[in-house]
């Protein structure tokens, strides 16, 4: 066994940041999780984190409309075979951004081109927030 298929350890800073995504019900960003660990882990100890993470097939990264990007756990991923084809979700009052589980639809392609991922991100009013505002 070489270094490279050497099981990750998990370390308490890795049960921290884990324990916050299981239990939040929408995406986080990196600020979200690090505000929701009290601050108490650096910037970049945690950016490591969510990259291993994201390596290894446990957390999937959605990229916002506002430049920012958010992290939820994968369901059924593997390291190197992510399967987190469905769109999320980003509500314009609240913000928050929410994996829809339903498949994406493949979109067929021009001749050469080969597909390796697909992002969606649709954007509008969550349930609670549509029932809340004024038009």
């Amino acid at each position: 066994m070489n270094k490279m298929d050497k099981p990750k350890r998990n370390t308490k800073t890795k049960q921290m940041v884990m324990d916050v995504l299981d239990n939040a019900s929408t995406a986080l960003s990196h600020d979200d999780i690090g505000a929701r660990l009290g601050g108490t882990m650096d910037r970049v100890t945690l950016y490591r984190i969510l990259q291993s993470f994201c390596e290894d097939g446990k957390v999937h990264r959605i990229f916002g409309n506002n430049g920012k990007t958010y992290y939820a756990r994968c369901r059924g991923c593997v390291a190197g075979a992510h399967h987190d084809n469905h769109p999320h979700f980003r509500c314009l009052r609240c913000e928050a951004i929410t994996c829809i589980e339903r498949p994406l639809a493949a979109q067929p392609l021009p001749a050469g081109y080969r597909a390796a991922a697909a992002t969606a991100l649709i954007v509008g009013y969550c349930p609670e927030c549509f029932e809340n505002i004024d038009f």
